[in-house]
């Protein structure tokens, strides 16, 4: 197998646009989370608002990034490369307003037991009463988004099976930039005082006043009402590209539809499959909810970094595969099919490989940089850095689950990635119950459980795997897997030795020091990385550099 087949180009130019439109999404995300950290740091209300976000934020990875995309995108390809575009569109309207319903009634029951959810994924909390109750008040603020965020998945859908990718992708870059300044608005009308200070610490140097819990909590309100509002924008900002492929979104209560059932059936399981990580995720907030004030923002950072390559990389090139595989197996190219998962594999470790190292070297200077501002103190960059540095061990592993996914769907099987995300999320919890009840490990051991059970998820998935087509991991991409580890601690050398070089002379204090104690590394890490590969002869180096070198020499 190689990469310079017509259509690994195609998957690389794909995931190429699905990259480039996610980057802007996770910079600004990243920022998102940098406000957060200067406003309140890591401490008791931050723990409170990432507990709340947690439920809405797992259906949103469900239907944003997960099952129920995947599964309309498999039924709804499938029809369009029959040639059934108006009966796709019917099958859209009819997922819409059914979608509308349910997560209607979801969002009313999620506000009557608000506090009944905070009890079960924040059991901690409820030795802080201030903190367990600003926590449902959050929940409440925050449970209509997977209302809005759901349509939004099922608008990226339609456009992801027309193999339009820049702005389905570019909607979360639009909703981030929303909930930054509508939450900084509300968070300024709710508490003035504390943001006024605050604005006079960053441009005045001015000292921060120690504010009383009711301040922090209405700063907090306003931030959550912003990613509120957010999750509405996302979907209205979509709504003009699916205009011009034809499709206009509208009730359809006919919802007695085959389409539909089917989008329905492979749904059910694959939520379970898809959600593994994101359940184990939240598994890790009910532990960390026992540890520390702090022990879940630093979980939450730390989780944010580790996403930027994963959504970059492994959500990019799942996206771009997903409606590939859906026709393939319509059009019964098993040869093409299997080629496809190889390729995605392939490109996938590439990329999340060097990432895993890059965080685990880099991981404290990035912190540094990004959050030790404001309230976030170099204490807590160093609790975070020791989470990112676990949490990086499972990228690769969080890839490959990305892609297995559809792949399974393609083959409207649903069913044993369940069974494998049922029991990997039965090891996630006996492990955390180790390493914290027993062996009293502190928060980073959660961060390590998560990337053990993804390993284990993923290996089952490429195992079980083979019933459906053989010979997915031969012994080239296998001997490429290696070759690229290879390449990559290579470079996760130079990138230490360096890194040590540098904090002889630059300080992590100030700015722009904090800014070459991670540019410098990056700078050429980059190039160390392609070199090693491209002298390994590893496909996507080749690729890459013979395309650089036909444009410059």
């Amino acid at each position: 197998m190689t990469t310079n087949t017509d259509h690994t180009r195609g998957l690389q130019k794909r995931a190429l646009i699905a990259t480039s439109a996610i980057f802007g999404s996770r910079i600004l995300g990243l920022i998102r989370e940098q406000i957060f950290a200067f406003f309140f740091g890591a401490g008791a209300v931050l723990d409170a608002f990432y507990v709340a976000f947690r439920i809405p934020n797992l259906l949103r990875d469900l239907a944003a990034e997960g099952a129920l995309s995947q599964s309309f995108i498999t039924i709804f390809s499938q029809k369009l490369i029959t040639g059934n575009k108006q009966e796709a569109h019917t099958l859209a309207n009819k997922t819409i307003t059914f979608i509308m319903l349910v997560m209607g009634v979801i969002t009313i029951l999620g506000e009557i037991f608000a506090p009944f959810l905070v009890r079960l994924i924040g059991p901690g909390f409820l030795n802080d009463p201030e903190k367990f109750n600003l926590t449902v008040q959050l929940l409440r603020i925050l449970f209509p988004y997977i209302f809005f965020i759901s349509l939004a998945a099922l608008v990226m859908g339609i456009l992801n099976a027309n193999k339009k990718f820049f702005i389905p992708f570019s909607a979360s870059t639009f909703g981030n930039l929303t909930a930054i300044c509508i939450g900084l608005l509300f968070a300024y009308f709710l508490s003035p005082d504390y943001i006024g200070q605050t604005y006079n610490k960053i441009f005045y140097g001015s000292k921060f006043i120690t504010q009383d819990w009711l301040a922090l909590s209405s700063a907090i309100s306003g931030m959550a009402l912003g990613t509120l509002v957010a999750g509405l924008g996302q979907f209205l900002f979509q709504l003009p590209a699916v205009a011009k492929l034809g499709f206009f979104p509208k009730l359809n209560f006919k919802l007695n539809d085959v389409g539909l059932i089917k989008v329905l059936k492979l749904t059910g399981p694959a939520i379970i499959a898809g959600s593994a990580v994101q359940i184990n995720v939240m598994i890790n907030t009910i532990f960390a909810s026992y540890l520390a004030d702090g022990s879940v923002a630093y979980l939450q950072f730390s989780f944010r970094l580790m996403q930027f390559p994963l959504g970059l990389f492994g959500v990019a090139i799942a996206a771009a595969s997903a409606p590939v595989l859906a026709q393939l197996i319509t059009q019964k190219r098993n040869d093409k099919f299997r080629e496809s998962i190889q390729s995605s594999i392939q490109m996938s470790l590439f990329l999340t490989l060097p990432s895993m190292v890059g965080l685990i070297t880099l991981g404290y200077a990035i912190i540094s940089l990004i959050y030790q501002h404001g309230h976030f103190t170099a204490y807590q960059t160093t609790q975070t850095a020791y989470a990112l540095m676990a949490y990086a061990l499972g990228i690769s592993s969080y890839s490959l689950i990305k892609i297995y996914q559809p792949a399974y769907l393609a083959f409207h099987d649903a069913k044993t990635p369940m069974k494998i995300s049922l029991l990997s999320i039965v090891v996630n919890a006996a492990i955390n119950s180790f390493f914290i009840f027993v062996l009293k490990l502190d928060h980073w051991a959660i961060a390590l459980c998560t990337s053990i059970v993804a390993l284990f998820d993923v290996m089952l998935q490429s195992f079980f795997f083979k019933r459906k087509l053989n010979n997915v991991w031969t012994k080239s991409l296998a001997l490429t897997a290696c070759k690229t580890l290879v390449a990559a601690s290579i470079m996760g050398v130079c990138v230490y030795f360096g890194v040590n070089y540098l904090n002889t002379f630059l300080s992590s204090d100030k700015l722009m020091e904090q800014i070459f104690l991670v540019l410098i590394p990056i700078l050429y890490a980059i190039p160390v990385y392609l070199l090693s590969a491209y002298i390994l002869r590893i496909p996507d180096a080749v690729f890459y550099i013979n395309k650089i070198k036909s444009k410059f020499f």
